[in-house]
């Protein structure tokens, strides 16, 4: 198989897997004053950036990157109705960005990790 259709491949994994996440994740706009509380939900956004980082070596965090902004758009999209009737807009940037932040401290974790191993 070439290292293009393996680039392509991964990234649709990385995608898929960030958007799945996102779904999941999106339960806090359910629930009435979870402002209030924390958000331990947003620590599986690691997952997708790890798997990213492995899968993407020379470059982990620019694939992380930008597989969670697609993957923030198609979930985000295909949570429309779900998301936008119990949130604003300003709170769902300010989580997604979150998301994207915990999503690249993944990627960031392996490749500490392989420094140290080293």
């Amino acid at each position: 198989m070439p290292r293009r259709s393996l680039h392509w491949t991964g990234a649709m994994l990385g995608v898929t897997l960030y958007s799945l996440v996102f779904i999941y994740a999106h339960r806090y706009w359910l629930v009435g004053d979870a402002a209030l509380h924390g958000q331990p939900e947003l620590l599986l956004f690691l997952l997708p950036g790890v798997v990213m980082a492995l899968l993407h070596i020379e470059s982990p965090l620019k694939s992380t990157l930008l597989m969670a902004l697609w993957g923030t758009t198609i979930g985000g999209m295909m949570l429309n109705s779900s998301l936008l009737a119990h949130t604003t807009w300003i709170m769902l940037t300010a989580w997604s960005l979150s998301a994207v932040f915990w999503a690249g401290s993944g990627a960031l974790l392996v490749r500490l990790l392989k420094i140290i191993w080293r």
